[in-house]
């Protein structure tokens, strides 16, 4: 009896329990219970860190990595006072974007001293190349000579899962870089549909990839299937840091040192010391990768050569400082033909490069004259004539130069490899400025790089 009294209390109290779980624990439950939000301050749900990661929009700093700055920034004149800056990143993150980056560039000159600064606020789009252009900064009459670049708060990094538009960019072309230079693109539209907020930046490189130029231009939309044309433009030629040859030099130079080359003077012997002088400004204009011969003529031809081609082009100038006319071997004669064919020995020779462009520079102050043959009166200039096709035939191209007013011009202009490739020097103050412009032809300049960077903004930004 009492043990059924008992289970019969117990099934009131349990059903008092439910009755008050039901009414009282049910509401009061639901009250205070907060569904985890990515908003909330808290950890909780499928989070990683509070409010970020698992299901949140959100992604926890552990998760992503910083932008990877591609080089320093860079700093461009545009025109006087005024300049645009460049930094370019790489974000490795594959999902991750950030929609608000608060940046800074400060331009400071050769002291160290700010010139001036930028701020702003940029897009950083997920696993993708972009960067952050400044344009018409106004340093007044100061002069920036570097940039520096900051984001100027933590990135907030957010997932992306979106299928990224599909943008492509073809037809790049250069023109007028040595007056206003241009740039022209074609932009194409292949997604599914329209594509808006399309920022396009150019960036320009020399060839030993120095970016020398950059410019930004914007679509507001890019139909579906669509193509534009874009263009950039510069009101000024872009300037080089150096210039890169595409194809290494061998190059020979000839040059006379008859009995005339000290008509001017013997102390010291002109025109001699200045053809010399002017021979080692042209050494210098050549580069680390290039190769030099020096053969001196007059009766005869240096023998062995002043210098073999080599890459040392320390001692080649040593050798075209050590030219002297050779008294002692009395009259000094003409002989252009057999310095022309020591030169072509040596850039045909064991020290050639196979990939090398082939060259040889011919400088006298007269007219060829040796070697002699019985009753041929122009047999030096035939002899020196068919050095210089033998030379041509070989990929050699030859150039000449005339120095003061005694050589035969129509015979310099006839070996030399066309008449662009010969050159007149009425004094030796001519000779720099000739060696300079043979220094360009033989430089076949690398090919100008166009990168062109599309960034797409989202539209809420």
């Amino acid at each position: 009896m009492n043990s059924w009294a008992t289970q019969r209390k117990l099934q009131y109290l349990g059903i008092i329990a439910l009755v008050f779980l039901i009414f009282v624990g049910g509401p009061f439950y639901f009250f205070v219970y907060q569904k985890p939000m990515c908003s909330d301050g808290r950890k909780n749900g499928s989070e990683i860190g509070v409010d970020c990661g698992g299901s949140c929009r959100l992604l926890c700093s552990q998760d992503v990595s910083e932008p990877v700055s591609r080089w320093d920034p860079r700093l461009f004149k545009v025109s006087e006072g005024s300049y645009s800056v460049l930094a370019y990143f790489e974000n490795p993150n594959v999902t991750g974007e950030v929609l608000n980056a608060p940046y800074r560039f400060q331009l400071y000159d050769a002291d160290g001293i700010l010139v001036t600064e930028r701020k702003g606020n940029t897009f950083i789009p997920k696993a993708s190349t972009f960067a952050v252009f400044e344009g018409n900064i106004d340093a007044g009459k100061r002069v920036p000579t570097r940039a520096t670049f900051e984001f100027t708060q933590k990135l907030v990094w957010t997932r992306n899962l979106e299928t990224p538009p599909d943008i492509q960019i073809s037809n790049r072309s250069l023109i007028k870089d040595d007056s206003s230079p241009r740039v022209d693109a074609t932009i194409a539209n292949r997604s599914l549909g329209d594509v808006p907020n399309i920022e396009l930046i150019a960036v320009v490189y020399d060839g030993a990839g120095n970016a020398i130029g950059s410019s930004r231009t914007f679509l507001e939309d890019l139909g579906k299937g669509e193509s534009k044309n874009v263009v950039f433009t510069w009101p000024y030629p872009f300037i080089t840091k150096t210039d890169i040859c595409e194809t290494p030099v061998d190059v020979a130079l000839v040059l006379d040192r008859s009995g005339s080359m000290v008509s001017l003077g013997k102390e010291p012997p002109q025109p001699l010391t200045d053809t010399k002088n002017a021979a080692s400004y042209f050494l210098n204009l050549l580069s680390a990768k290039d190769q030099a011969s020096v053969v001196s003529f007059a009766t005869n031809a240096s023998n062995p050569v002043d210098a073999p081609l080599t890459a040392d082009l320390v001692s080649v100038n040593k050798a075209i400082q050590a030219i002297t006319i050779r008294s002692e071997d009395g009259i000094q004669n003409t002989n252009i033909g057999e310095g022309m064919e020591k030169a072509l020995q040596e850039l045909l020779g064991p020290s050639a490069r196979s990939g090398a462009e082939k060259s040889m520079v011919v400088l006298t102050d007269g007219v060829a004259n040796r070697p002699e043959k019985l009753g041929e009166e122009k047999y030096a200039e035939q002899f020196a004539t068919t050095i210089a096709q033998d030379a041509k035939n070989n990929n050699v191209t030859v150039f000449t130069i005339s120095l003061g007013k005694e050589p035969n011009v129509s015979f310099l202009k006839l070996i030399a490899s066309s008449t662009d490739e010969f050159f007149a020097a009425p004094t030796t103050k001519d000779l720099s400025g000739i060696y300079k412009q043979i220094a360009v032809k033989l430089c076949k300049r690398k090919p100008a790089v166009i990168e062109i960077l599309t960034r797409i903004y989202p539209s809420n930004s």
